[in-house]
């Protein structure tokens, strides 16, 4: 008689010819071929690198290069502008029109009317008379109108000394052109007082101021010795 073991183990055999499903001993299964799978991904990552590199090698052609302008054909029968370089261009282009009458005035740091004053030498011709002969110039680019040379005299003191009995001398020349010189001699005679006791032993200052109708200008004092 046999063995319920014996009739199970049987059982549990591989018929293969029979078509009953084949078990492995061991009771693992064998891992699915990787084969198809990771040829496809080599297939993917190669289309993706050549596709990136025509994408740059495109940008590189259609992408002018560095300080080139690009430009757009002009239509059929168009007029197109030549193109000429900036110093050509500037010099090429016509002046801007100008309405007789308003041309700006040429910038010049030159005074209208202004005065040089030389005052020349002196002469005595007594104990307080002094000659002088100053030339005075116009240095300006206009003419200067009713010129005039005023002369002031004080005494170490800051006290005023009539000259000619008269507090100022006031020689006038007409007038000046542009550049234009013109020398007039001048006589002083100061009024120091009885016996000239406001003069005598002091040095005198003579302030010399030139006047017009356009401008004024004082000249440095000079210093007159009695």
């Amino acid at each position: 008689m046999a063995s319920p073991h014996t009739s199970s183990g049987m059982q549990d055999q591989k018929t293969g010819d029979s078509g009953t499903t084949q078990t492995d001993p061991t009771g693992t299964k064998e891992p699915a071929p990787a084969g198809p799978k990771k040829s496809m991904l080599l297939v993917v990552a190669a289309v993706a690198g050549v596709i990136i590199v025509c994408a740059i090698a495109f940008i590189l052609l259609v992408q002018p290069p560095a300080g080139s302008h690009a430009t757009v054909p002009a239509a059929k029968g168009a007029h197109v502008p030549e193109t000429l370089p900036l110093a050509q261009s500037a010099a090429t282009a016509a002046p801007p029109s100008v309405t007789p009458g308003t041309e700006p005035m040429p910038f010049s740091d030159q005074e209208p009317v202004d005065f040089v004053l030389d005052p020349g030498p002196q002469t005595d011709c007594g104990l307080t008379c002094r000659q002088l002969t100053p030339a005075i110039t116009n240095t300006g680019n206009q003419t200067a109108h009713n010129v005039c040379i005023n002369l002031v005299i004080y005494n170490s003191y800051g006290e005023l000394i009539f000259l000619n009995d008269a507090p100022s001398i006031v020689q006038c020349v007409g007038e000046l052109a542009e550049n234009e010189s013109r020398s007039e001699p001048i006589v002083i005679n100061a009024d120091c007082g009885f016996l000239a006791s406001g003069c005598i032993g002091q040095t005198l200052i003579l302030q010399t101021t030139a006047t017009s109708d356009e401008r004024t200008v004082r000249f440095p004092d000079q210093m007159v010795a009695v």
